[in-house]
């Protein structure tokens, strides 16, 4: 008898260690891991500053050719959304990162390197984490008719997009982050996560159409 209380004491502390192992990696994720994006992000804002912020001549420069001088690592732009006049989805401007690599999702939203750049014809493609790293884009399922998805490039333009829709797809579907997904032959921008929460097994994605650059 007395060896089966032991067994049943020793399972039921190896199942409370367990928890607690599990219970601390949960918290890493969702506490740690934001706390380090939070430091990337500070970098990428005095990067993307420093670049928007530049003399006419680079302005210039970089304006005829958007992509030309982005190193992958490097800020490529900042994003926000609203919803009449009010900031969603996330509280702080996002500054999206050159890169779709885990490294490169780890500093923020990060731009599909071979994506349209902001404002112009094509589809700009951008993914970010839902659950971890900042949870940039934690509340992209709640974007509705008469939300807009603002974007400033690297030349210091505002950009807006009107949002149109959103799917759930498989990671397979790589037609969404595609030249013209909604095949209207509007300027798009794409925003892709992962589906369902704390689950890689999906895709949502929301899409938008640009409106114009802002008033």
């Amino acid at each position: 008898m007395q060896a089966v209380i032991r067994v049943v004491r020793s399972v039921g502390w190896t199942l409370i260690v367990a928890g607690c192992v599990v219970l601390l990696y949960v918290v890493y994720l969702l506490w740690f891991t934001g706390l380090e994006t939070v430091t990337e992000q500070r970098d990428l804002a005095d990067r993307f500053q420093a670049v928007t912020e530049a003399p006419a001549e680079a302005t210039e420069e970089a304006t005829e050719e958007p992509d030309a001088t982005v190193e992958v690592g490097d800020a490529y732009a900042a994003m926000w959304f609203e919803r009449d006049g009010e900031r969603i989805v996330h509280g702080d401007v996002l500054y999206v990162v050159e890169g779709t690599s885990v490294a490169d999702l780890k500093r923020g939203p990060g731009h599909y390197p071979d994506s349209a750049a902001p404002g112009q014809e094509g589809n700009l493609a951008i993914a970010g984490h839902r659950t971890t790293y900042g949870s940039p884009f934690g509340e992209l399922a709640e974007l509705t008719d008469g939300d807009t998805i603002h974007v400033v490039d690297r030349a210091g333009t505002e950009w807006v997009y009107a949002y149109r829709e959103q799917r759930v797809v498989s990671p397979e579907d790589v037609w969404v982050v595609g030249h013209d997904p909604l095949e209207t032959g509007t300027p798009t921008i794409t925003l892709t996560t992962c589906h369902p929460r704390f689950s890689a097994a999906q895709r949502l994605i929301a899409w938008g159409e640009l409106v114009g650059p802002a008033a």
